[in-house]
């Protein structure tokens, strides 16, 4: 986890030094949606969760001023179902979550402005790492690599603007052993559809 941390903040350092009349800023989101998520296990009938996702990030992020962006991030989620929580054939809860998923992430937004325009098309694909808690298992953490595409709409403010957008997000989740006599193998196929809002502010 602190290595990806570390890659990422290079990244950026190294994408704001070489970035000539750049402008950084600073922001956070608002984020909520639908997750389509079903739980494969070895040992029992697969299992579908949908959850409704809600949470935020904090942004920190460039402009290049050549309508292409490089922004990182600290998200926040919580998931309001219990997406690893398992019951055996009797009835008996053998593994939950905490239900709050942590990430650290990336993304390339392209922009598409016109001269004179206060808004600004946008495209964007990114990647993230996630680590949510869990019980019941051998693992005290699940783990997910996660990939994201979608666009929007930037609104310009003066030195702020509004970021309406939406997002597909497709996560992919290591395989967790349950702590039970017989051994059980649990994996998610895990995809998602989000709407967010946020504020960016320049400096």
């Amino acid at each position: 986890m602190f290595k990806l941390t570390t890659l990422l903040v290079l990244f950026f350092v190294t994408a704001t030094l070489n970035a000539a009349g750049s402008r950084p800023y600073m922001g956070f989101s608002l984020e909520g949606g639908y997750g389509f998520i079903e739980q494969e296990n070895s040992a029992m009938p697969n299992v579908d969760v949908n959850p409704i996702l809600y949470g935020g990030k904090l942004n920190v992020g460039i402009d290049s001023g050549e309508d292409l962006r490089t922004n990182i991030y600290f998200g926040l989620d919580y998931v309001d179902e219990d997406i690893f929580g398992y019951k055996n054939n009797s009835g008996n809860e053998v593994g939950s979550t905490h239900q709050l998923l942590y990430s650290v992430g990336f993304d390339i937004v392209k922009t598409y402005s016109t001269k004179g325009s206060s808004t600004a098309p946008y495209l964007r694909a990114g990647m993230d790492y996630g680590w949510m808690p869990l019980q019941g298992y051998a693992q005290s953490w699940a783990n997910n690599v996660g990939f994201t595409v979608g666009g929007g709409t930037c609104l310009g403010m003066g030195s702020s603007e509004l970021q309406l957008g939406m997002y597909y997000k497709y996560r992919l989740w290591g395989n967790y052993n349950l702590e039970t006599p017989t051994t059980q193998n649990v994996e998610l196929s895990d995809h998602s559809l989000l709407l967010e809002i946020g504020m960016n502010f320049y400096y």
